[in-house]
């Protein structure tokens, strides 16, 4: 059996069947081969409900800006996506929403829009950023004579520590950008904490933060935590690529900002909206409400965070089988030739379902392969690689394999990627 903690806790049998019901391709890949897909950080297992309603959705030729039936239809399905948004996101009901492509898009625009109008003379980030909302604010530093200010990452965490960040901040700090966990490291910043130690030095400074990996695993709650913006990528949460929401708190929305003429002032979608993404929008927060088993009625935003809590609970007896290994399976942390990087702190410091590991006997990018070669699908990050070359040096690595597992997955599941993996060393230990 697992080993558990009170706020690990696995799905109950009936709550599993139900979870594994609702994804496509979770055992097999689109050829029928049987595989574990554990590389959810580069996007996620898809929720046939999320494809189906978009693609219904979708078909209609109709402009939801018309007075026909069919448009009225299309109109409330958007409404619906806007208000489920702004309860996942905690948001105020006077913010703004953003929709576009990608999440790395949105981020560019947010930064410009504060860095245009909001007097500074330096913007701080982190050394774990994602390389969309660090370029961005490199760009826009050097294009708006500011000082580019990076806060270190903690070696032994993988994670940033608020004070690193406060302690760059001063009254001439326009914008803070801050994610929300490590693609990489799998650590959880405390958003909140960092948000109340930077306003502590300027009360008016603008915080954003990058929840698209955190956002499948956590509860946003962008008002709890004080940010300005925080955006998130429905492929990174069981929906399809190639659309993208970002929250603005009601001082950025009312920023000047790319719109049309005859807009409100707090409109930031340009151009003709596309119902069919905000269906499968709902159908993510649809399915979250069922997780989490309320009672009918529950208010939908109470709904889908006890869903995210179930979520949160099951992945973390998740990491802890991952880490610890059951009575009949050694964990990570017991396999010789094994290292699973950051595990120390794991009991004591909030982490995703995310663990970079390396081997004494093999490259990573060898060790993908063989993983590959026995069924599972986990992903490399090296430092030849530009898009990680600057996180993974930021942590003292030069690169790991990443297993990033998601909420669907069985507790029999980890076991059978721990033998792969036990199974993995010792043919590296051995030479062959």
């Amino acid at each position: 059996m697992s080993r558990t903690t009170p706020e690990a806790r696995p799905f109950s049998a009936r709550t599993m069947t139900f979870v594994r019901e609702q994804f496509a391709h979770l055992e097999r890949d689109v050829h029928g081969t049987d595989r574990l897909f554990f590389e959810n950080s580069g996007g996620s297992l898809r929720l046939r409900a999320a494809a189906e309603r978009a693609l219904d959705i979708s078909l209609s030729p109709d402009s939801n800006s018309r007075p026909t039936r069919v448009a009225r239809g299309l109109a409330r399905v958007q409404k619906q996506g806007e208000e489920d948004l702004l309860a996942f996101f905690g948001g105020h009901r006077d913010g703004a929403l953003l929709p576009t492509a990608t999440a790395s898009q949105a981020m560019f625009a947010l930064v410009r829009v504060i860095t245009d109008h909001v007097p500074g003379t330096n913007i701080v980030t982190t050394a774990l950023e994602h390389p969309s909302s660090y370029d961005a604010c490199t760009l826009h530093a050097e294009r708006t004579g500011q000082e580019f200010r990076v806060a270190p990452a903690d070696q032994g965490t993988g994670g940033i520590d608020p004070r690193a960040v406060a302690a760059l901040v001063d009254a001439g700090t326009s914008l803070v950008s801050v994610i929300a966990t490590s693609n990489i490291t799998g650590a959880v910043t405390d958003i909140a904490a960092v948000v109340a130690a930077v306003r502590a030095k300027n009360p008016e400074v603008y915080v954003v933060t990058d929840g698209v990996q955190y956002a499948p695993h956590g509860i946003i709650d962008a008002r709890a935590w004080g940010v300005d913006a925080v955006n998130i990528a429905p492929y990174k949460m069981f929906g399809d690529r190639g659309n993208a929401f970002t929250y603005l708190s009601p001082r950025l929305a009312a920023l000047p900002h790319d719109k049309l003429a005859a807009a409100g002032s707090d409109t930031w979608a340009v151009g003709s909206s596309a119902p069919a993404v905000y269906a499968g929008f709902s159908a993510i927060v649809d399915y979250l409400a069922a997780v989490g088993d309320t009672a009918p009625g529950t208010d939908r935003r109470s709904a889908l965070v006890a869903g995210m809590r179930a979520v949160h609970a099951h992945e973390q007896a998740l990491l802890r089988t991952l880490l610890d290994g059951t009575d009949n399976q050694a964990g990570l942390r017991r396999l010789p030739g094994v290292h699973v990087h950051f595990a120390d702190r794991a009991a004591t410091l909030p982490r995703d379902l995310i663990v970079p590991l390396t081997f004494d006997d093999l490259p990573c990018t060898e060790a993908v392969r063989a993983y590959e070669e026995r069924g599972v699908i986990v992903y490399e990050r090296v430092a030849s690689s530009p898009y990680s070359e600057r996180i993974l040096r930021a942590v003292g690595l030069e690169g790991v394999v990443r297993v990033s597992p998601l909420h669907c997955h069985t507790l029999e599941e980890i076991e059978r990627f721990l033998r792969v993996t036990q199974e993995i060393a010792e043919k590296g230990r051995a030479g062959e």
